[in-house]
């Protein structure tokens, strides 16, 4: 029930006009519907939704490359897969802080190997020696990490040419050019030859020697 504005009588709501004096009862106003409109703003919303999520994705994706690619650049390297697989001796090792100087050894080739003497290698911790092929010479060093890992690699700074290091605590050192890289994984310190560390070469032990497959330094090529 409601009152009517001109003479205050009660009508039923459904009434159209007043009972007592007839005035016509204006009915409330209704929200006029746009469907059209609101699904373009419903639309819109959606839209605008997926495109602040597009962008979220975007910038994760990139983060995620990021981290992958230079993770995989650090793994994948010959150095890191060369130096994982070399032997592990039992015992550590230390060099002093000054200049560590290589001692040069005999090694011999015989039915597709070289083999250098393992208890030369341990007492002097860091050797040079030489194979000789029918392409020429190419000159090698090993040297015994401080966690005891065996290192064998080509004895050479490719940039500058040198063929003499020496190593000063935990870093291997040139002679020619001072560039440094780490014993343990020959990841560079400093210096500009630091791309080229002496490239590795997988060896093994077998019995009382420190085995190189011949083949892998016969068919060594200089990087640059």
């Amino acid at each position: 029930m409601k009152n009517c504005k001109n003479c205050g009588e009660k009508i039923d709501n459904d009434n159209k006009f007043c009972s007592g004096c007839g005035t016509k009862i204006n009915g409330n106003k209704k929200t006029v519907h746009h469907p059209h409109t609101n699904n373009n703003s419903k639309k819109q919303k959606v839209l605008e939704r997926k495109k602040k999520n597009n962008y979220v994705f975007i910038i994760i994706a990139i983060v995620f490359v990021g981290i992958l690619y230079s993770y995989m650049g650090k793994s994948s390297s010959k150095e890191t897969k060369v130096l994982a697989g070399q032997p592990l001796l039992a015992n550590s090792t230390e060099y002093p802080v000054f200049p560590y100087r290589a001692k040069t050894i005999n090694s011999n080739v015989s039915d597709g190997k070289i083999s250098i003497d393992l208890g030369e290698v341990e007492q002097k911790k860091f050797v040079f020696f030489n194979y000789k092929g029918t392409a020429g010479q190419v000159p090698l060093l090993a040297y015994i990490t401080e966690n005891g890992k065996i290192v064998t690699s080509v004895r050479m700074c490719e940039p500058c040419n040198s063929t003499s290091f020496h190593i000063k605590g935990a870093n291997l050192v040139c002679d020619a050019c001072g560039t440094t890289w780490k014993l343990e994984n020959l990841e560079a310190v400093s210096g500009s030859c630091g791309k080229y560390p002496p490239d590795p070469i997988p060896s093994r032990i077998e019995g009382k020697n420190i085995v190189i497959d011949e083949h892998l330094v016969a068919n060594w090529t200089r990087r640059v």
